[in-house]
């Protein structure tokens, strides 16, 4: 497998400025009906009924004994709310919730990805980027959005999980994607390729669906504390995260890690010869390898020496 790298001008661009990407896969559902917000209420693990036009959430669907199903992030519009989910998966998660549609509710689901291509904007210098190219706002609350019309494209900006210091999803009409990209290059943005973005990710540590968000994990082992609400009503695996997190026990913990040479996603991280956790991603900066992984909750107390194979791999 292939370790995803990144550029080093790219690199530099990203923590002293801003980087721009593109996120072909990007997964978008709207959801609409009187009872949208009740449904993902009662489904996930934040408390979002009472979220009002312009504001949103990240939300967990899990599974009955707590492990993720995915991450949804959520923008709720006057009479809609959409929802981000993971990379091609807006058709599962569709599928999924509609079997838990009572016959009472007023829900709809539609998969708009297709309507609504998107781009990130990433670094320290991120929302005075976006300043300058015409965004008029982007002092934004995280999960936040704001609709502008940037070049004649209808646009919209949301603050997202911040990397090197700054973070924005920007989602636009289809017909206006390559005019807004254009402005946006010659607005002085450098543009980052999906390895690069890749490489940004875990560097910052943020979890991705399909490698450290998946059904062998739960939510407070992926460090998604502020995603969860301890005081709503019940949902789906409420039970093992409410005692989990009453216990403050976890088997494991996702943490970041740098590997001393190169090592490969997926494979078992030892410590003193016993097995110690599972590296879910591995890229390369100009500064070195970094990863991210799931270690033994005891490993870690422990202070113990990990390796993969005959590489060490330091916290």
């Amino acid at each position: 497998m292939t370790i995803p790298t990144i550029d080093a001008n790219v690199y530099q661009a990203a923590h002293e400025t801003a980087v721009l990407t593109n996120f072909p896969n990007l997964n978008l559902l709207k959801f609409s009906g009187e009872t949208r917000l009740d449904l993902l209420n009662r489904m996930s693990t934040q408390a979002v009924l009472d979220l009002k036009a312009g504001e949103g959430a990240a939300t967990i669907l899990t599974t009955d004994v707590g492990r993720i199903i995915d991450r949804l992030i959520l923008y709720v519009a006057s009479q809609d709310v959409y929802a981000l989910t993971g990379d091609n998966h807006a058709d599962n998660i569709a599928r999924y919730l509609l079997h838990f549609v009572f016959f009472n509710d007023d829900f709809h689901i539609e998969n708009v990805s297709a309507q609504w291509p998107g781009f990130g904007v990433y670094g320290p210098q991120a929302g005075a980027k976006l300043a300058d190219a015409g965004f008029p706002v982007t002092d934004l609350p995280l999960h936040h959005w704001r609709e502008d019309e940037i070049v004649g494209v209808e646009t919209y900006l949301h603050a997202r999980d911040p990397i090197a210091g700054g973070g924005y999803l920007i989602l636009c009409a289809a017909k206006g994607r390559d005019v807004l990209w254009q402005h946006l290059v010659d607005s002085g943005l450098f543009v980052a390729d999906a390895e690069a973005y890749e490489t940004l990710r875990i560097e910052a540590g943020h979890p991705r669906f399909g490698h450290e968000l998946t059904q062998n994990y739960i939510p407070l082992e992926a460090n998604l504390w502020d995603d969860v609400s301890f005081n709503k009503g019940c949902y789906i695996g409420q039970e093992i995260i409410a005692r989990l997190e009453s216990r403050n026990r976890l088997a494991k913990k996702l943490v970041k890690l740098m590997p001393t040479a190169s090592v490969a996603a997926g494979s078992q991280l030892t410590a003193n010869g016993k097995n110690a956790g599972t590296l879910t991603s591995v890229a390369q900066t100009p500064h070195g390898f970094v990863a991210l992984g799931y270690v033994k909750t005891a490993v870690l107390e422990a202070g113990s020496e990990l390796v993969v194979g005959e590489t060490a791999v330091h916290l």
